[in-house]
């Protein structure tokens, strides 16, 4: 009686089991996707800043001019990476993370 029969490969919900034990995450490709992920989130609190912005009347103390937009600009996309980069950011990055790794 040496061919035993073996259940376990046999059940369906094992079939791909060796697959996903078999799959190990690179690690770098889960930081490339962790930055892309951050990434995304940068360019999207920097939207919202930039949309808030637009609802403020304007500056009275400085004059509008094409410098002092490309410093809000500056300004604003360098608010947006480091807030990104908190672990108190909005989620944004965390979601696409989740719902993106099983891709890789």
């Amino acid at each position: 009686m040496t061919d035993r029969i073996d259940l376990i490969r046999q059940n369906p919900s094992f079939a791909g089991l060796d697959k996903i034990k078999g799959k190990v995450a690179d690690p770098e490709k889960d930081k490339a996707l962790k930055d892309a992920c951050a990434g995304f989130e940068a360019i999207f609190i920097k939207e919202m800043i930039q949309s808030m912005r637009r609802t403020l009347p304007g500056d009275a103390l400085f004059k509008e001019s094409n410098a002092t937009n490309i410093y809000k600009s500056m300004q604003d996309q360098n608010l947006a990476e480091n807030l990104s980069k908190t672990q108190k950011s909005l989620g944004i990055k965390d979601f696409l993370y989740q719902q993106l790794k099983d891709s890789l």
